[in-house]
C-alpha cells in the first residue's frame, strides 16, 4: 500500500517535470529556435553536478569493462547506451514515465 503511494508520488513528480519541460519547449519555439529540450539538457539545467557524478559512477563502478581489467574492452554502458537516452526529447520520455509510474502505483494500491 505504501509502495503504491510512493510510485504515484513519483509519477506525479515526473508529470510536473513534463510540464516544466513543455514550458522550456514553448520558450524555445517563441525564440524561433527549431529545437526541443533533450533529457540530458533538462537534467543538466537543474543539477549539472549530479549528471557528471552519475557519469563517473556508471563509467567506473557499474560498467563491467571498466570494473574488470580482464575483459580488456572499452566501456559500453554510459557511451553509447545512456548518452543516447539522454539525447531523447524530455517531454515525451517524462510523460511516458509518469504514466507508467502512476499506473503501477494504482495497481499496487488496489492490490491488497
Amino acid at each position: 500500500m505504501i509502495t503504491g503511494r510512493i510510485f504515484i508520488l513519483l509519477g506525479v513528480s515526473s508529470f510536473v517535470l513534463t510540464l516544466v519541460s513543455n514550458y522550456f519547449d514553448i520558450i524555445l519555439q517563441i525564440e524561433n529556435k527549431n529545437e526541443i529540450t533533450q533529457l540530458g539538457q533538462f537534467w543538466f539545467y537543474f543539477a549539472p553536478n549530479s549528471l557528471q557524478v552519475a557519469e563517473v559512477i556508471v563509467s567506473r563502478y557499474v560498467d563491467p569493462c571498466s570494473a574488470l581489467d580482464v575483459l580488456n574492452c572499452s566501456g559500453f554502458i554510459w557511451h553509447p547506451f545512456i548518452s543516447s537516452i539522454l539525447l531523447l526529447p524530455a517531454a515525451p520520455v517524462l510523460a511516458f514515465l509518469s504514466f507508467v509510474l502512476i499506473a503501477f502505483g494504482i495497481k499496487k494500491s488496489v492490490k491488497r
